[in-house]
């Protein structure tokens, strides 16, 4: 992102790693301009904790670095939820992750 207001005839850069797309009309309203962009897969993302248990872990690998493929963010709320987690609160089933997966990528 580049902040069009110069201090010092200097170009301010800031880096953010990732930006949901729902953010970047917010950034574009302080005027910060998209200098350059890439579409991620979820299962690039370094995951959070789960909203639900805050269990920052995945629950289905022993992998203990992140990515964890059973941690999905929400595209509504940007959240960090496990698919466990949201099986047992009723929000999704199986099927709907098996789309999501192949959506993913």
């Amino acid at each position: 992102m580049i902040h069009p207001k110069d201090r010092n005839n200097t170009t301010e850069l800031c880096h953010y790693e990732y930006i949901g797309r729902w953010a970047l009309p917010l950034f574009k309203s302080v005027g910060l301009l998209l200098k350059s962009s890439k579409t991620v897969a979820r299962s690039q993302i370094r995951c959070a904790s789960c909203e639900i248990c805050s269990y920052h872990l995945g629950l289905e690998s022993p992998d203990l670095s992140p990515p964890f493929k059973d941690m999905y963010i929400c595209d509504v709320c940007n959240r960090t939820y496990h698919w466990q987690c949201l099986l047992e609160t009723s929000c999704c089933n199986a099927t709907e992750r098996e789309a999501i997966d192949a959506n993913d990528s």
